[in-house]
């Protein structure tokens, strides 16, 4: 989550480029997205070795073929 000084920045950015006012949760969803997508970008996708995979049960559903 960013601050919400960064999300202030982000409204006023956003409005000067397409002269339109966000609300606060708008601004602070579109921010974070376009953080999450620079990280991923430029720091490149969290690999699956750094997420600890939990067992989980299927109850013997089967894919379908449809």
């Amino acid at each position: 989550m960013l601050p919400q000084k960064a999300i202030e920045e982000f409204k006023e950015l956003y409005f000067k480029r397409f002269k339109a006012q966000l609300s606060d949760a708008e601004a602070t969803r579109r921010a974070n997205n376009l953080f999450a997508l620079y990280k991923i970008t430029y720091m490149g996708e969290p690999s699956v070795d750094n997420f600890k995979i939990k067992p989980t049960k299927n109850y013997g559903l089967q894919p379908n073929d449809n």
